[in-house]
């Protein structure tokens, strides 16, 4: 009962977040054609221009001419649907743009120039901040230098500018890859934390149809076979030191298609041939809904990655629907994160996945998402305490049947495991102890049976004891408890020795007086007689895909993951002066 108090006082903050705060952000492209009026800007709080460019000579920003016109009246329109939305302008430094930002970055008089005209022309065209998009780590520790030090003269001088002008400064936003290193170089973090408002994390595109002969779920949330996910990748940000609440989530209103090599294989992970639909394989969610490629049974819903996928012969489409972009919302709400950042909002379809995005605000108190925080940790705490009511229940059905001496001699035994020697009468690390030697099943009534339960024991047993890690970032979230209670296949982390064990864990412990093998041989000398004991059933590990490309290093860059090759179709109006290609936006 306390650790379920304790978990409900850490879950419960993570819903407080008020409308004023939880950003619900979007880009517009200006390549979409996509009407400004027709953008329904009261479902965000935030719309981003996409895109301003840098010049490859003067490394000031540049403005293609046949968007200028659109700048200057961006923000005025979206404001009449939303007076209180806030503007930004974003700048593309992706693909051929990236040596350009590097170059731009090594100079300070480079870097004066880029600054001073960012600043300028945010404020001629009415934008309330400034975002660098696409900048990803590069393995030159010097070039990683650079750019800390041109992020820290970029707030200098917005700060300086708001003084001097009575403005409220410009806000700052980087949208960065899903991984915050590239082999041992990451992104320059203190520099980060210091100057930005909040940092977008672009997490989708982690497979692409152009680069992979496999159907892949391109904006999985967890991956069992894989580090190329985002909870992986937000959790590599949160140890790299940026705070949660500096993180905005990036969601995908597009899907990636692929022909299968053999339809009737069609699971993630199935051969493909290729591009499908598109030339590269990328299509809006509207197109998905439009021309009915994804209709009724064909459509289904992986909890494990979390993403949709459907298949229309040998056409196989990836993407997020309903279900899968409030479960995404959902998550970033309990990591504590600051909101959501979609890419783009000309693909939504009806406004579908924008209203699906922010739900739960309609109640302010969300009450079905506190209603999941209180049961599923609930439900995963209590499992021990369900095994001793089974153990209790089959008692008295044996003894209505007359077989009390077995009870009796059960019963003594079961007694004398609780309370062997060095376990100091606390059940939870009785069970810890068992568990590390492969014997947790002595720590459970003999007589149970788990054949035809849906949990194992063991498995059970290994949840309820992440439930109650002393470090509160050992222990597994609602989503991840609530993927192990449902997929046998679920991966999950080795328990530590639980909260207030009177004994360090052992990798902490140089010298401990009770070694683990000892305690594993005392537990066995206790418990000769339940030598019966149904013993742990041995699984064989579920085979899944796996990336090639995938370093060993957990900090490094697959090369299946391609954030700024994103998104879909080239901008029509080539860019002047830069000779560089444009973002690809999706369909």
């Amino acid at each position: 009962m306390l650790f379920t108090i304790v978990s409900l006082l850490l879950f419960l903050p993570s819903l407080t977040s008020s409308s004023e705060t939880w950003i619900k952000a979007g880009y517009w492209y200006s390549g979409s054609q996509f009407p400004v009026p027709d953008i329904d800007s009261t479902l965000f709080t935030h719309l981003t221009f996409g895109f301003a460019y840098i010049n490859t000579s003067t490394y000031e920003l540049l403005i293609a001419p046949s968007d200028e016109p659109y700048m200057f009246t961006f923000t005025d329109i979206v404001r009449q649907k939303n007076p209180s939305i806030t503007t930004l302008l974003s700048i593309w430094t992706g693909d051929s743009n990236f040596s350009t930002f590097f170059s731009m970055a090594t100079k300070p008089s480079h870097r004066t120039s880029f600054i001073e005209s960012s600043i300028q022309r945010a404020r001629l065209y009415g934008f309330h901040g400034l975002e660098l998009c696409c900048v990803k780590p590069d393995t030159n520790t010097t070039k990683m230098e650079n750019m800390g030090i041109l992020f820290d003269d970029w707030r200098t001088a917005v700060d300086r500018e708001s003084k001097n002008s009575t403005r409220s400064p410009l806000l700052l936003t980087l949208a960065s890859h899903y991984l915050p290193s590239k082999n041992s170089t990451s992104y320059p973090m203190e520099s980060l934390r210091r100057n930005f408002d909040w940092v977008h994390i672009l997490a989708y595109n982690y497979h692409l149809p152009t680069m992979e002969n496999f159907t892949g779920a391109h904006s999985a949330l967890y991956d069992p076979s894989s580090n190329v996910s985002t909870d992986y990748g937000i959790k590599e940000w949160i140890s790299r030191g940026l705070p949660a609440e500096k993180m905005v989530l990036g969601l995908s209103y597009h899907g990636c298609v692929w022909t299968l090599a053999d339809p009737t294989a069609n699971e993630i992970g199935s051969p493909a041939t290729g591009p499908a639909v598109t030339p590269d394989g990328l299509i809006s969610y509207k197109f998905i809904k439009s021309y009915m490629l994804c209709d009724g049974e064909k459509v289904l819903h992986n909890s494990t990655y979390v993403t949709n996928y459907c298949i229309n012969g040998s056409v196989w489409i990836g993407y997020d629907d309903t279900e899968a972009i409030r479960t995404k919302v959902s998550y970033a709400r309990e990591k504590g994160l600051l909101g959501y950042k979609v890419w783009q909002v000309a693909n939504d379809d009806n406004w579908v996945l924008s209203k699906a995005a922010q739900e739960d605000e309609k109640d302010p108190r969300n009450k079905r998402q506190l209603l999941l925080v209180i049961l599923l940790p609930t439900a995963a705490t209590v499992t021990l305490v369900l095994v001793s009511a089974m153990w209790y229940l089959h008692k008295r059905a044996r003894r209505n049947k007359g077989w009390m001496d077995n009870e009796k001699e059960s019963q003594s035994l079961f007694r004398t495991t609780m309370a062997s020697p060095g376990n100091a009468n606390d059940p939870n690390l009785q069970a810890y102890d068992l568990w590390k030697c492969g014997k947790g099943m002595e720590f459970m009534d003999p007589s149970l049976d788990d054949t035809y339960l849906s949990c194992k024991l063991m498995r059970c047993m290994q949840i309820a004891l992440l439930c109650v890690q002393e470090n509160p970032a050992d222990r597994p979230s609602m989503l991840e408890l609530s993927s192990m209670l449902k997929n046998e296949t679920a991966a999950m982390n080795t328990p530590k020795r639980p909260a207030f064990s009177t004994r360090r864990d052992e990798d902490e412990v140089q010298e401990s007086t009770i070694s683990q093998q000892e305690i594993c041989r005392s537990s066995t000398e206790d418990r000769e007689g339940l030598a019966g004991v149904v013993a742990r059933e041995d699984r064989k590990a579920p085979e899944y895909f796996s990336l090639e490309d995938l370093p060993e290093n957990s900090g490094d860059e697959s090369g299946s993951n391609r954030t700024d090759e994103a998104v879909s179709r080239t901008k029509s109006e080539e860019v002047p002066e830069t000779g560089s290609s444009s973002p690809a936006v999706a369909v």
